[in-house]
């Protein structure tokens, strides 16, 4: 690949635990951090932010021609934007274009009926039921 400095694109790394997802070049990044969505390009400041779940769109891919964006699915996790590279840790990476929109429906109906008593567990089940609503989001946006 290009020298990112070179070429005046930024390098999008997607790790999980299992693999990389995705190693590529783009021109900008755009990420579900916890509080919103923030994008990113060349010559942005570094930072460090927790990612809520979402989509990440990497636009206009090197290779790609245009305004190619490629979406991924992520469920939580980190960024780290430095030195002309953002890094993203997350336990769970699906590009966009694998999701089964119809199962992710089913999924929030499941999660949305399920009973969930004490603290701790109405917790859990409001972060659940947020993931799923932006996995449908994301898998219906095909």
């Amino acid at each position: 690949m290009a020298d990112a400095k070179q070429s005046g694109s930024i390098r999008c790394v997607i790790t999980t635990p299992e693999t990389t997802s995705l190693d590529t070049h783009a021109r900008s990044v755009v990420l579900p951090l916890d509080d919103g969505e923030r994008g990113v390009a060349r010559g942005h400041t570094p930072f460090i932010g927790r990612l809520g779940a979402g989509e990440v769109r990497v636009i206009g891919e090197q290779g790609a021609g245009g305004e190619a964006v490629r979406r991924v699915f992520v469920e939580g996790g980190f960024v780290e934007v430095s030195h002309g590279v953002v890094s993203v840790i997350t336990q769970r990476a699906v590009p966009a274009e694998t999701l089964d929109q119809a199962a992710a429906k089913a999924d929030l109906e499941r999660i949305a009926a399920s009973r969930a008593t004490g603290d701790e567990a109405i917790a859990t089940k409001l972060r659940e039921l947020e993931t799923a609503r932006k996995l449908v989001r994301t898998a219906s946006r095909r």
